[in-house]
């Protein structure tokens, strides 16, 4: 087995869930005052995370989060630095955004170059990291930060460490007045839900969807909620990890257009539906149809694979959490099946040598 695969499969069996109930591990001390009563004293309307990877998604996370929440803060994210094709710079002058340029390893360039851009219009600025060239940069240009804290992280693959990057930052928003609550009660018992759940009958459910994604071109379909809060990071862990290949669409755009590349029956598809109990009418009935189409006993179905996850577990932090251990599980026995050695892409395309093995190995030998 790949050494990645024997961590993920140390990390989801003894560390995911504690780690959704360790919501403070950061720091606030060099966040500047002058904005932190800017927060507390509610002038900000819009909140402007920019990033990339794993960095990017808890972003997203929370952008789906208050949302569902109807909390009146509008959320935006973006993952590039093209701001003039990706925002509109006139929210910008007006001073009524928070802008969060995240980056957990602080190396990444295109956040940094987000950053040179966005402050010609705005100093409303707080940089998210763990150190880095965005710490050396706040320091040099007094910009505010807040630093991950996380106990014995994965740096080759922060992706394991997104949900509690979600716990931490409901309790930063908590601390500095953007919400009324920290929701760890709801976290805490989410993870005691996931703890009864995951009995090994629910462990062998992940590795049947695992048989029938195998060898596929797996296709993630959600309504908006769960495409945008879940489905990047399930899109990523199997990337990642698994190292197979995953995309993700809207459900209802998907049935207008990608749904035509079903019709070769030597392509083979895997089609992982997201379905919430909570879905409008229109929605179940056509994920209905799709799925009868798509299964009907003809030559052009033959490789194509159905897997359905219900999210019915109860409010978001049971359906999110849980599912996600769910696909973790799906993403490891994936990864065991395919058993591919990495060849450094990520860090390497990337520019970022911050996460490369070669890297960590290196500084690991000159810390002893």
């Amino acid at each position: 087995m790949q050494p990645r695969l024997k961590r993920y499969k140390q990390f989801i069996e003894t560390q995911y869930v504690q780690g959704l109930l360790r919501h403070d591990e950061y720091s606030l001390e060099k966040l500047g005052k002058k904005i932190q009563k800017k927060i507390s004293s509610g002038q900000y309307e819009r909140i402007l995370f920019t990033g990339m990877g794993c960095s990017a998604i808890v972003s997203n996370i929370i952008k789906g989060f208050f949302a569902v929440q109807q909390i009146p803060i509008y959320v935006e994210v973006i993952n590039d630095y093209e701001i003039d094709f990706l925002l509109n710079i006139a929210e910008l002058k007006k001073r009524k955004t928070l802008v969060i340029i995240s980056s957990y390893s602080g190396h990444s360039q295109e956040p940094i170059n987000a950053y040179h851009k966005i402050k010609e219009y705005t100093n409303d600025i707080v940089f998210l990291t763990s150190g880095g060239k965005l710490e050396k940069i706040a320091q040099e240009e007094n910009v505010s930060l807040i630093y991950w804290r996380i106990t014995n992280p994965d740096r080759e693959y922060p992706l394991f460490h997104a949900p509690q990057y979600f716990s931490i930052l409901l309790d930063i928003f908590h601390k500095l007045g953007l919400l009324k609550t920290n929701f760890q009660k709801d976290i805490g018992e989410a993870a005691k839900f996931i703890e009864r759940e995951f009995s090994d009958k629910k462990i062998d459910e992940a590795k049947k969807v695992a048989k029938q994604l195998q060898d596929k071109d797996i296709i993630l379909l959600a309504s908006p909620k769960w495409y945008l809060s879940l489905l990047k990071l399930i899109k990523m862990h199997v990337n990642e990890m698994a190292m197979a290949p995953c995309h993700r669409n809207y459900f209802h755009e998907f049935g207008h257009s990608e749904v035509a590349i079903l019709t070769d029956p030597k392509e083979k598809h895997g089609l992982w539906f997201f379905s919430d109990k909570n879905e409008d009418d229109y929605t179940k009935k056509k994920m209905d149809n799709l799925i009868k189409l798509l299964t009907a006993k003809v030559p052009q179905n033959k490789n194509v694979a159905i897997a359905i996850t219900e999210l019915n577990q109860g409010n978001f932090f049971k359906q999110f959490f849980s599912t996600l251990q769910f696909i973790q599980y799906v993403s490891y026995f994936l990864g065991v099946y395919y058993d591919y050695e990495s060849r450094e892409l990520i860090s390497t395309a990337a520019g970022n040598p911050w996460y490369n093995q070669k890297t960590i190995q290196k500084e690991n030998k000159s810390k002893k």
